[in-house]
C-alpha cells in the first residue's frame, strides 16, 4: 500500500462517526442472548458459533460507521469484477476514430496511441492530432496518448463539442444549473468567449471555410453564427430544430428536425427533403444522407447540396452516425463502419459523438 493511500485511508478514517457509547456490548450481548443454549456434548461447536456471531457483530458496527460517514458499501458474496474496457479500432484508410461508450471516451489513431477516460463530450481535431473532451467541469484538449496540451476551466458540464476544419477554434456547450451556454474557444485553450447564454443541448457544426458555425438556439430555431461579422442569422423552421450539419464543402446547412429533415442552400430557405423519423443524418461522400429505419435495416436516402434527390439503398442494421466517408451500423452487439467491426458492445450500452477523421 503506499504512502499517499495510507495518508488517504488514515483520514477517511478519521472522520468516520463514533459508535453510540456501549454499542458494541449491547449489540453482542443481544446477539448471545439470542442463541440457543447448546448441550454440554457440542461445547465445541456452540463456542465456535459465539465466536461467529462476535465477529459479525463488531464487523457490522464497523461498517455501520464507515457507512454513515459515506466511505464504505459493504455487500456480501462474489465481488463484481470491472467492467471490461471498451475500445475502438481505427478503420481502414483512416487517421483516427473517436467515440464515448457507456460514458467512457475511446481513442485510436494512426501509430497506436489509444487513450480511455470518463468524459460527457467529444470531438476529434483536424486528422485527428488532438481530442477535446468535457470532463469534469472542464473542456480538455488532449493527444491520443493521453498527454494534456491544455484545459480550461468551463463552469459547468460540457455536453457537445465541435472543433473547426482548420483547427484554429472549438465550439461548445455548456450547462451552467438549468443553463445551456455556448462558447467559442481559441484551439490553443485562449480566449474563450460566450456567444448565446441560452441554447439547446445540440451539438454546433462549422462551415467549411471556418468562417461561421450553426447552432440551436433556445427557441429551437437554427442560428447561423458569422465570427468574421459577428452577427447572427436565424433560419426559421418548423418543428424545431434538433441537431444541425453544414456540408464538408460549400455552404448548404442540413437541419434535422421531429419527423424530417430539412437543407438550406447558401443564402435560401429550408425546404423539406425526407420526411418521417430518422435514425441519423450527416453528409456521405458529399451528399446529404438521411437514415430512415426500418424492421432491424434502414433506407439511406441521398441528396445532393441542391437538395436534388440522388437515390437510395438498403443497409442492414440501425445507422448510428454518418461520417465523411464510413456510415457506422450497429448489428446486435457490434458497431460496424465498412468492413471494419469498431468495437463489440452490449445492446444497452450507449454510444455517443461517434467520430472518424
Amino acid at each position: 500500500m503506499s504512502s499517499e493511500l495510507e495518508r488517504r485511508l488514515e483520514g477517511l478514517l478519521a472522520e468516520a462517526p463514533e459508535p453510540d457509547p456501549g454499542a458494541g456490548e449491547k449489540a453482542l450481548h443481544r446477539s448471545l442472548r439470542a442463541l440457543q443454549p447448546a448441550p454440554p456434548a457440542h461445547r465445541g461447536l456452540r463456542t465456535a458459533v459465539i465466536a461467529f456471531a462476535a465477529v459479525v457483530v463488531v464487523l457490522a458496527i464497523a461498517a455501520g460507521s464507515l457507512a454513515a460517514a459515506g466511505a464504505l458499501h459493504v455487500s456480501f458474496g462474489a465481488k463484481k469484477s470491472p467492467p471490461p474496457v471498451t475500445q475502438l479500432v481505427l478503420p481502414k484508410g483512416a487517421n483516427g476514430v473517436a467515440a464515448i461508450v457507456g460514458g467512457r471516451l475511446s481513442v485510436a489513431i494512426k501509430g497506436g496511441f489509444r487513450l480511455q477516460t470518463r468524459a460527457t463530450a467529444a470531438a476529434l481535431s483536424p486528422h485527428a492530432l488532438y481530442v477535446a473532451a468535457g470532463i469534469n467541469h472542464s473542456l480538455v484538449a488532449m493527444a491520443p496518448s493521453g498527454h494534456v496540451a491544455w484545459s480550461h476551466d468551463a463552469g459547468g458540464q460540457v455536453i457537445a463539442i465541435a472543433w473547426a476544419p482548420d483547427g484554429l477554434e472549438i465550439a461548445y456547450v455548456v450547462r451552467r444549473g438549468s443553463r445551456l451556454a455556448l462558447h467559442v474557444i481559441y484551439g490553443n485553450g485562449r480566449n474563450d468567449t460566450m456567444i448565446d447564454h441560452s441554447v439547446r443541448a445540440v451539438r454546433p457544426s462549422w462551415r467549411a471555410d471556418s468562417l461561421a458555425f450553426a447552432y440551436v438556439g433556445a427557441g429551437g430555431s437554427p442560428v447561423l453564427y458569422d465570427l468574421e461579422h459577428k452577427s447572427r442569422h436565424l433560419i426559421a423552421v418548423d418543428p424545431p430544430a434538433i441537431g444541425v450539419e453544414f456540408a464538408p464543402v460549400g455552404e448548404a446547412l442540413a437541419v434535422e428536425q421531429v419527423g424530417g429533415v430539412s437543407l438550406v442552400p447558401h443564402g435560401g430557405s429550408a425546404t423539406d427533403v425526407a420526411d418521417g423519423n430518422v435514425e441519423a443524418f450527416g453528409w456521405l461522400n458529399g451528399r446529404l444522407a438521411v437514415a430512415v429505419p426500418g424492421l432491424n435495416s434502414a433506407l439511406i436516402r441521398l441528396f445532393a447540396p441542391s437538395g436534388a434527390a440522388r437515390g437510395s439503398y438498403p443497409v442492414h442494421g440501425i445507422v448510428v452516425a454518418v461520417t465523411p466517408t464510413l456510415l457506422v451500423v450497429r448489428r446486435v452487439g457490434r458497431l460496424v463502419a465498412g468492413r471494419t467491426t469498431l468495437v463489440t458492445v452490449q445492446r444497452t450500452v450507449a454510444v455517443r459523438d461517434l467520430a472518424i477523421g
